[in-house]
Parts: structure tokens; sequence; C-alpha cells
């Protein structure tokens, strides 16, 4: 991954939303969200490689690869809702970012609720 290009089209696209918004406000935010969206797949394409690396090594080592799973998906929905956040932040909707938020906390806990169950269980069987 290639910080240096993430970041200059960061910096290149503030400056270009300041200069827009002062004659063309939806312009300027039109390009906010075209950037994020370019810069969101450029970093997905850049990580899916080595995840899916890592997937493969902890398979071969016959560990149970559904803890990989829900750790992967976990991150997966704090990135989409970080994401959908900040752009309903930039409409100034700040209470719907925080609804946007709380649903991917619940979406989390709701995803770790299989994990926890077995925790459980494993406790249980140690104490029984």
């Amino acid at each position: 991954m290639n910080l240096t290009t993430v970041l200059g089209i960061c910096l290149v696209t503030a400056v270009l939303g300041v200069v827009l918004k002062q004659y063309k406000p939806e312009y300027a935010f039109f390009i906010a969200i075209v950037s994020g969206i370019i810069i969101f797949f450029y970093l997905l394409v850049q990580v899916i490689n080595p995840v899916f690396e890592i997937r493969n090594i902890i398979a071969k080592q016959g560990v149970d690869t559904s803890y990989f799973l829900v750790a992967f998906k976990t991150l997966g929905i704090c990135i989409i809702t970080g994401f959908v956040s900040d752009i309903c932040k930039d409409f100034g909707q700040n209470a719907l970012a925080g609804k946007a938020e709380f649903a991917g906390r619940c979406a989390i806990f709701l995803l770790s609720l299989p994990l926890l169950k077995g925790l459980l269980e494993a406790a249980y069987s140690f104490i029984g």
C-alpha cells in the first residue's frame, strides 16, 4: 500500500473542495464523496490479498476459521459504518451519523453472540 497516494488524493480533494465550495458547493460535496469511494476501493484492493493469505495460513494449521471470519466481518462492519457515518456528517446530519454508528455497534454485538455462547459453554465445561 502506498500511503502517499492516499494522502495525496485526500490533500488534492480537500484543496479542490475548498476552492469549489465558494463557487459550486454541490460540486465540492460530490468530489469529496467520489474521492472517498475511490480511496475506499483502493484500500480494499490493497488489503484483500493479505487477509486471504492469513486466512489460508490459519486454515492450513487446522485452526477453526470461524473466529477469523467473525473478526474479518467485524472489521468490515467498522469500516463501512465509519464511512457512512462520515458521509452523514459531511451532509450535516450528525444525529443520523450517530444512528449509523449505533447500528454498526448493534451489528457487531449480534455477530459476536455465537462467540460469546462458545466461550460460556467452554467455561461451563471447565467448571462442571
